[in-house]
């Protein structure tokens, strides 16, 4: 399955809707590939000295960059045009989305309610929603993760699947491959006789991660859990218009309420970003509690390793945190992932963690694996 699968539940845009897709495709493509790499130029050229004019030392923090690359016209500029490009690109996504509203809640109860559905969908009306999701719009998507207006209510996840969709091709990642495949294809080389029965998912958003598993692994039970309703049906509903066998859960990535030994495979995909650390730290606990002897984790996520970044680098990367509402990004990005597999129960023999390419090379993902002693 090729990453942004075409299937019942997305809302194609009609012809001025894609054309101001596009736009904002260029817009955010211009900005990311031709803009940003002129800021280490400016900074060089010109914060950074006059930051040594008035310190009598370079910067040596990330933040002392930001507070010298700040005073600047140039960053200011750039800074605006790329808040303002995501700002469009949410409004280009809604159009077509709440132009199919009504259709999509009705979608979502004709897959919800049909006897003959594959998976399935647990929602817990008593969860609590972590503030991170519900009062913080991640990536600036309006009316968050949690936005839920009640019954058949999809909306989140479709602006989730159809923002992403978008973001992605403004960053020029490849579509040639999603990334549950990515880790199907580090697992395959890896582990070659590798056969997961039971797999789950954590933090699932949409649904776009989980449904691969089903389909590489047939014979496997696949589970997946978020903590948001509105992520969750349309995951649901999604899978099934794709005709695959997910089931669907409202919990959290470090509580999943599975017992003891429940899977082969327990796997994330750009979900640890998002994550305060002691989440993060939780999951990789829960992760060696749920698998079985000889069960394999894989976390998947951005390559954010600020310990190995020069000061500029953590600095020009962390534009997310303050600018497109990622509250965890800078706390990802500081974390100690190899500790946090260690105090899970991990043996550091059976740790993997560094950079895994896409196949088609648009992108190098960071990958830590921990495999539990058999």
């Amino acid at each position: 399955m090729v990453r942004n699968p075409q299937h019942d539940m997305l809302s194609p845009p009609v012809h001025d809707e894609a054309s101001r897709q596009k736009f904002v495709m260029a817009l955010k493509h211009h900005v990311n590939i031709h803009m940003r790499p002129a800021n280490e130029t400016v900074f060089e050229r010109r914060a950074k000295p006059a930051f040594e004019k008035t310190s009598g030392r370079a910067p040596e923090t990330r933040r002392e960059v930001a507070g010298a690359m700040k005073q600047d016209s140039w960053y200011q500029m750039y800074s605006s045009v790329l808040r303002t490009a995501q700002e469009m690109m949410w409004d280009s996504v809604c159009d077509s989305i709440y132009r199919n509203d009504d259709a999509l809640t009705a979608k979502f109860r004709r897959y919800a309610d049909n006897p003959k559905k594959l998976g399935s969908l647990e929602l817990d009306p008593e969860f609590p929603v972590p503030r991170g999701m519900s009062e913080i719009g991640v990536h600036l998507q309006p009316g968050t993760y949690a936005f839920d207006r009640g019954g058949g209510d999809v909306i989140a996840g479709a602006l989730y699947e159809g923002g992403g969709n978008l973001y992605s091709m403004g960053q020029r990642v490849g579509t040639t491959e999603s990334k549950a495949e990515i880790i199907q294809r580090f697992l395959a080389e890896r582990f070659p006789d590798f056969k997961p029965k039971r797999i789950l998912d954590i933090g699932c958003s949409a649904g776009s991660s989980s449904t691969p598993y089903a389909l590489a692994f047939p014979d496997a039970e696949v589970h997946a859990i978020d903590v948001t309703p509105g992520l969750l049906r349309y995951a649901h509903a999604r899978a099934e218009a794709l005709g695959v066998k997910v089931h669907f859960h409202q919990r959290s990535a470090d509580d999943t309420k599975f017992p003891d030994g429940s899977f082969d495979l327990v796997v994330s995909h750009n979900a640890m970003h998002e994550m305060p650390a002691k989440t993060t730290a939780g999951m990789m606990k829960e992760s060696y509690r749920l698998l079985v002897p000889g069960g394999v984790a894989v976390h998947q996520d951005l390559n954010l390793r600020y310990a190995e970044f020069p000061a500029f680098k953590q600095f020009n990367v962390s534009w997310e945190c303050e600018n497109n509402s990622e509250p965890y990004w800078d706390a990802y990005g500081e974390a100690d992932l190899k500790t946090f597999y260690l105090d899970a129960g991990f043996r550091e023999q059976d740790l993997w963690l560094g950079l895994f390419a896409q196949i088609d090379g648009s992108i190098k993902w960071y990958i830590t694996c921990g495999r539990k002693p058999a």
